[in-house]
């Protein structure tokens, strides 16, 4: 059977030039459903969700920082000011989000778009 996140995360990967180059699902409550193997979003899942209803002017992920480029009730964009690339959020359904990063040398909004993509893609899936 196929895997819809994996689906939606080599979309967004391919639609992005191949800038998209982590993914992961969480939920409201910080489990992570799903991450790509190439990071491990456990212990900041709770926070990341969170900053996105705080309105966080900067988050942090596997101890980098990320300062908010913008943020809605429904998605954050964050960037390393030293260059360590874009960490997306963009909400699924009511309490599941993707969570992404970006190489440094993607446009912020131009990516967000994937991965709003993405997550719409999974609504009622994961």
């Amino acid at each position: 059977m196929a895997d819809p996140v994996m689906e939606a995360y080599t979309k967004a990967y391919n639609d992005s030039g191949k800038m998209i180059q982590a993914f992961g699902v969480v939920n409201a409550s910080g489990k992570v459903l799903w991450q790509s193997n190439n990071w491990d979003l456990t212990a900041d899942a709770k926070n990341l969700v969170a900053a996105v209803a705080q309105k966080a002017p900067s988050v942090i992920q596997n101890k980098v920082k990320y300062s908010t480029i913008r943020s809605s009730p429904d998605s954050l964009v964050a960037r390393n000011v030293q260059g360590s690339g874009t960490l997306l959020l963009a909400k699924i359904d009511a309490d599941k989000w993707v969570v992404a990063w970006a190489n440094p040398n993607a446009a912020p909004d131009g990516i967000y778009v994937d991965v709003d993509r993405a997550a719409k893609s999974l609504k009622g899936k994961v």
